[in-house]
């Protein structure tokens, strides 16, 4: 399935080239991304401490320069170079993990903002990592009515927003199973520690999460 996706995508460059998500340069045709951007983003190098919840995080990059850009370039909308890259490097990141679980799944996203980038974005990158990992994805959880945008909210809001958000979409799936939840980008840690929170409920093992980036704490 992985070989068939990559040969399928090199076809369709040919009519609709690859893109850097990091400058948005024309790249080959079997590429994410180009070498220079790769070379100057600015990868975090230690093991981050999870939020409560979270049996361990992993994420890529810090929320700033051309991760920062990519991050921005996906959620401006039906830009999916910036999932397929991003997939790309996580699946590498969670290799070692990967042999001890059982379901992908990804924070979900409202209906309106699903509408407005063409694809639930964490969700598209669970998918793309479980079908490189060789894992099943599953849509465990949903958004409750009433989200609010994280973004617009200080630490203690976005708090209290994360645990009135989300509810289990699916729990035939998630009892003793070790999950491996996928976000694009945790701030506070807020929604991973929520939704974690309700997968052990739920009758999870474990929770791992893993994203793209993460803002830098302040000092």
């Amino acid at each position: 399935m992985y070989r068939a996706y990559e040969i399928r995508r090199a076809l369709l460059s040919l009519f609709l080239p690859n893109r850097c998500p990091f400058c948005d340069d024309v790249v080959g045709m079997t590429q994410y991304w180009c070498e220079d951007c790769y070379s100057k983003l600015p990868f975090v190098e230690e093991t981050p401490q999870p939020p409560e919840h979270l049996d361990g995080l992993l994420t890529c990059c810090y929320y700033s320069g051309k991760a920062r850009s990519a991050v921005l370039r996906m959620k401006d909308g039906f830009y999916a170079y910036a999932p397929e890259a991003f997939a790309v490097m996580m699946t590498e990141l969670v290799g070692g993990l990967m042999p001890r679980v059982d379901i992908v799944t990804g924070i979900p996203s409202t209906t309106g903002r699903r509408f407005q980038l063409g694809y639930a974005q964490a969700e598209k990158i669970a998918r793309d990592i479980a079908m490189r990992s060789g894992k099943p994805f599953r849509r465990l959880l949903k958004v409750s009515k009433g989200k609010k945008e994280q973004k617009r909210l200080n630490k203690a809001e976005r708090l209290e927003n994360a645990r009135n958000s989300y509810k289990i979409a699916d729990k035939e799936y998630i009892s003793e199973k070790i999950i491996l939840l996928v976000d694009d980008v945790t701030t506070t840690g807020a929604t991973l520690s929520a939704t974690a929170k309700l997968l052990k409920q739920a009758g999870a093992r474990a929770v791992f999460a893993v994203t793209f980036a993460k803002t830098r704490q302040k000092q």
